[in-house]
């Protein structure tokens, strides 16, 4: 009814009759405060950011093409103008700087800086249009199963057992991928120089500003779980507020704005209640939009929700509905992302159909060799399907795609390469260890021994070494030697990561676990576990602490209710 009566009120006003207009305004103007409070921090230009937001509707109100959407659209206009009025503020404080030391500086060197400043201003401005691109490529560079799990404990708030109920693996296997994630998008400066920095010609000033503003992207998230971490109220008003008004927008025409800015930004940040509200918009733009691309993405969206939700039956249904489709109208790569959807394999082995994923997995790998595939995409896909056949005890078909994964993996020179070697080495030790074909477990690991110690030795000797590739290895394999009961052997290796990066928590949780098991040396063991606790205490956005990982791990078994344990572990 209120959204009929905007209309009516916006028809009074375009046909001439201005006094409809200040029941609009009395009527949005509370909300468009708030909103303008929110984002600059200052109730009283907040006031003046209202205004101007009515005088700009007031003229702009002829070119509102849907009605329906005013109330979305007016608020869209009062964040445009507050980010103004950020910059703004910004830049007069700079100005500010600048005119303080212009009395010691020669006109011509003044001329020559402003020159600079406007080729900056222009060059920034062309920047900020790749700045949603390139947070969209962080995510999409994690291999399948690390995004995966990252959308799932942050965006969606499950834990780290919730997701490893949902993906069929462990509780440490989720922990190690997140940490991996964490990694991957803290540390990849070359992804950021290919993708960023290649895509402009920047100064060394300027791309130390553009860096700094990057970073400032990064941390939004990791600022606001902090923020609702000391005030958990905050949050619910926020989402709150967000949620009315983009659902106040979503009753008129439905853009593709409009969807991924709740399909994305607010829907995800309201766990399983935004994803149940997800559902039903995806599957609206999902039928009516032309675009095949999009159409994808909101397709595959909803697959994701539905398997987040555990809605088996309806997540598999319309995964093979979603390959179906996607067979007969994208390209290859497409297909193969479709197939190898890592959180809906575990819908389809949750309703014992795990034979009829394998079939669409086998069929999607038809079309590995074709040469729209890039280098990645096949890694990724074979990658995907060797965890699944693996977590599912299908041994000799993981070793199968093992081999492919090995062969594809052709280019020593890819950036690529040292992450599928080691992928095929780690997936090799876990299904002989718990094969018990130990003869080709120790070939493994003894390949995998004499890199480490040899790339140790030339980091030493001073020569060039990837240090974040060397710890990875250690890392990844002192885990696959402690799952396997190898416990000295985990101890070397999981040493090692951590001498390569003291901060590798799950490495220290890693190897208390190891050290319990093979001394039961209670001092050292508790010193490691404490240093993986405590990552959780200087990091209050994460949801959980090292305890489920604990209570999991069969090495703990024997002291689960010991009360110096518990104590280490934040439990008492």
């Amino acid at each position: 009814m209120e959204r009929e009566d905007d209309v009516q009120l916006i028809r009074t006003i375009l046909s001439g009759d201005d006094t409809a207009f200040s029941i609009l305004v009395e009527k949005y103007q509370k909300s468009v405060h708030a909103l303008a409070w929110r984002k600059i921090q200052d109730f009283h230009h907040a006031e003046e950011i209202m205004q101007d937001t009515f005088l700009r509707a007031y003229k702009k109100l002829p070119t509102l093409r849907n009605p329906n959407q005013f109330a979305g659209w007016l608020h869209v206009t009062a964040n445009r103008l507050c980010i103004d009025w950020l910059r703004k503020q910004k830049r007069q404080q700079e100005q500010k700087l600048v005119m303080q030391s212009l009395e010691d500086t020669r006109p011509e060197e003044i001329e020559e800086s402003s020159y600079t400043h406007h080729i900056s201003e222009q060059r920034m401005t062309e920047s900020t249009e790749h700045y949603h691109k390139l947070v969209q490529k962080l995510l999409e560079k994690l291999p399948e199963n690390e995004r995966a799990v990252v959308t799932l404990y942050y965006l969606d708030e499950m834990s780290t057992r919730e997701i490893g109920k949902l993906l069929g693996v462990s509780v440490n296997t989720i922990t190690s991928r997140l940490q991996r994630a964490r990694k991957r998008l803290r540390t990849d400066q070359e992804f950021l120089d290919q993708e960023f920095f290649g895509h402009l010609q920047l100064s060394d000033n300027l791309k130390e500003n553009v860096m700094r503003q990057l970073e400032e992207i990064r941390s939004k998230f990791d600022a606001f779980m902090e923020k609702v971490k000391s005030d958990p109220a905050s949050r619910a008003d926020i989402l709150t507020e967000a949620c009315n008004e983009i659902e106040d927008a979503l009753k008129g025409e439905i853009t593709p704005e409009l969807v991924h800015l709740a399909a994305d930004e607010i829907y995800p940040y309201m766990g399983k209640l935004g994803l149940e509200k997800r559902i039903p918009l995806l599957r609206k733009y999902m039928d009516d939009t032309p675009d095949d691309a999009e159409r994808f993405w909101s397709h595959e969206a909803l697959v994701y929700s539905l398997a987040s939700l555990e809605r088996n039956r309806e997540a598999i249904e319309e995964h093979a509905r979603l390959y179906r489709w996607t067979c007969q109208h994208l390209p290859d790569k497409y297909v193969l992302e479709a197939a190898s959807t890592l959180s809906v394999a575990g819908c389809w082995a949750a309703e014992d159909r795990i034979d009829d994923w394998i079939q669409l997995y086998n069929n999607a790998s038809e079309r590995l060799e074709n040469p729209g595939v890039s280098y990645f995409s096949r890694g990724e896909f074979l990658q995907t399907g060797i965890d699944v056949l693996r977590g599912n005890d299908r041994f000799d078909e993981a070793l199968l795609e093992i081999e492919k994964l090995e062969r594809a993996n052709n280019e020593p020179d890819s950036k690529h390469y040292f992450q599928f070697w080691l992928i095929a080495k780690e997936n090799r030790l876990l299904m002989y260890g718990k094969q018990g074909d130990w003869d080709r477990f120790d070939q493994i690991f003894t390949e995998v021994s004499a890199y480490l110690e040899g790339e140790l030795k030339k980091r030493d000797a001073g020569q060039p070494v990837n240090l974040s590739n060397l710890m990875w290895l250690a890392h990844d394999i002192g885990c696959c030697l402690l799952w396997s009961k190898k416990y000295n052997d985990a101890k070397h290796f999981l040493q090692a990561a951590i001498d390569l990066e003291d901060d590798n928590h799950y490495a220290h949780f890693q190897l208390a676990a190891s050290i319990w098991a093979s001394e039961k040396d209670k001092e050292k063991t508790l010193h490691h576990l404490k240093v993986a606790q405590d990552y959780y205490v200087r990091n209050p956005y994460n949801q959980d602490t090292y305890y489920p990982n604990f209570l999991e791990i069969p090495e703990f078994s024997d002291v689960k209710d010991d009360e110096e344990f518990l104590k280490v572990l934040g439990q008492k």
